[in-house]
């Protein structure tokens, strides 16, 4: 049975991965206010993305770069080619992509918060295919995908959160030629946009630390209020941390002047 505030799992991971290149193709060619079908149409007239079939172009714009930056009025795809524009640091970039990635797709989300990060910190450190089937089996007896997917969607699903993973650097093959995890180390910039988004999504102070983004990179709460007081001995803003009682004073009113923090 579905716990009723989970929602259930979808396959759009099948339809477009990590797509780095893909995204810092795009996000010079769109504009603020242009829909994913303008944005398909510039691509077919500048060629943009190669030799990509029609359908491919679809899946990467529809279904990838618009699900997950043209949200909310396109203010994450504004935000991410003003931070591409001012030269912000190409891994902080990638990291945010993963950001918003792992959020518009849940069930990589919670492979990489409950599966990637245990892996990682094994003894051997491997991340296999039999690990993301587990996974989903175990997505499926939970209720979280429901009704269960075919057997040909659940291998494609599991080698696509593989596949999102090699995006995202956070795998590569050693020389055995397996699946070895490579762990990702949350960025100062990273961290301060992070911690920004949530609090201009209105997530309460005390909240911040706890939040699921967070263990994308592995952090515990802990780990979170040590960044957010070097954050803050940097000047990017003030924390008071008592016990249960944690207060943050945010220097910066709005995102965009966190981006010019960020990119000056």
């Amino acid at each position: 049975m579905t716990d009723s505030h989970l929602a259930p799992y979808t396959t759009n991971l099948s339809k477009a991965q990590g797509l780095v290149s893909e995204t810092m193709e795009l996000l010079p060619l769109w504009q603020p206010g242009m829909s994913a079908a303008d944005l398909k149409n510039i691509v077919k007239q500048t060629g943009a993305l190669g030799r990509a079939t029609d359908t491919r172009i679809t899946d990467i714009v529809s279904r990838g770069f618009a699900q997950r930056y043209l949200i909310e009025d396109g203010r994450p795809a504004t935000w991410l080619k003003r931070l591409v524009e001012a030269g912000l640091n190409r891994s902080a970039v990638h990291q945010i992509l993963f950001l918003y990635t792992a959020r518009h797709n849940e069930v990589f989300h919670d492979f990489v918060t409950g599966v990637f990060w245990r892996k990682a910190l094994s003894d051997t450190g491997e991340v296999t295919k039999e690990d993301a089937r587990d996974f989903l089996e175990r997505a499926t007896a939970s209720g979280r995908i429901a009704p269960r997917w075919a057997d040909s969607m659940m291998e494609r699903v599991s080698r696509y959160l593989l596949g999102t993973l090699e995006d995202f650097r956070m795998i590569r093959e050693n020389r055995h030629g397996r699946r070895q995890a490579q762990p990702p180390v949350i960025m100062s910039e990273t961290a301060l946009f992070l911690a920004h988004d949530l609090h201009f999504h209105g997530v309460e102070d005390r909240n911040i630390p706890v939040h699921k983004d967070w263990l994308l990179f592995g952090l515990m709460p802990a780990d979170v209020i040590s960044i957010l007081e070097k954050e803050a001995s940097r000047g990017h803003l003030e924390i008071q941390n008592a016990g249960q009682l944690l207060r943050i004073e945010w220097k910066y009113p709005d995102i965009e002047q966190v981006i010019d923090a960020l990119t000056h």
